[in-house]
């Protein structure tokens, strides 16, 4: 699956460490893969948005080792990445049961 990231967002996830002590950066090829897996769980609408109109996704990463949560929105007929994290809490229990 592909997905566009700006240099703004593709900074953002990059350096998620610098705003958030203990946070892990997130490499942009996780998101990929995360979208990728066959388990992966797509919200459309992301049900946590206030807009309405994100799209959360939320699988595991290969290479990261982890489950990744993906915040996105359609543009111009394209995917685009807002930010990206290690899944946890609510998106982790929710990918663990595959609800």
């Amino acid at each position: 699956m592909l997905i566009y990231w700006s240099e703004e967002a593709l900074n953002h996830i990059r350096a998620r460490s610098d705003r958030y002590p203990g946070a892990i950066d997130i490499d942009p090829a996780w998101t990929s893969e995360a979208m990728e897996d066959p388990d992966a769980l797509w919200f459309e609408p992301d049900p946590k948005s206030g807009s309405g109109l994100g799209i959360r996704i939320i699988g595991y990463s290969i290479g990261a080792g982890f489950v990744v949560t993906v915040i996105a929105y359609r543009r111009d007929r394209r995917l685009r990445g807002a930010t990206a994290f290690k899944a946890s809490g609510s998106d982790l229990r929710a990918y663990r049961e595959g609800i």
